[in-house]
């Protein structure tokens, strides 16, 4: 089995490498600009999934330690406790998990739809 550490050493290898790579070649004097590629506009919701995902990933963790510590102890007051502990960081968690759904998801609508419609759907405010 994976240890704690492998897992986030693997999670963060995953998280880097799906991330677009910034480079800047050089160009010619007489060259058009390029828009600046990398993260902007509703890309931003990926990120924001991921980092949604994380955190239900780590309430996961914190309630699958509290169940386990609540079978453990002999007092049912401290047990009850656990256990009301476990279940208020696993609905956390599930919370969690279902706005970082419904983010990508979003991320991923407004991926795929056309560039004039996507920035019409986009949630960003212009001054």
């Amino acid at each position: 089995m994976f240890s704690v550490r492998s897992r986030l050493v693997a999670s963060a290898l995953v998280l880097t490498l799906g991330l677009p790579a910034v480079a800047e070649s050089p160009r010619a004097p007489d060259a058009p600009a390029q828009a600046p590629s990398g993260l902007y506009g509703h890309r931003y919701a990926f990120v924001a999934g991921g980092v949604l995902l994380l955190g239900g990933a780590g309430f996961g963790y914190l309630a699958q330690g509290e169940s386990n510590r609540a079978r453990t102890l002999s007092s049912a007051r401290e047990s009850t406790a656990a256990l009301d502990r476990a279940r208020a960081n696993a609905a956390t968690a599930n919370v969690l998990y279902a706005v970082a759904g419904v983010t990508v998801l979003y991320g991923l609508v407004l991926e795929l739809l056309p560039e004039p419609a996507a920035e019409k759907a986009s949630l960003t405010f212009r001054f």
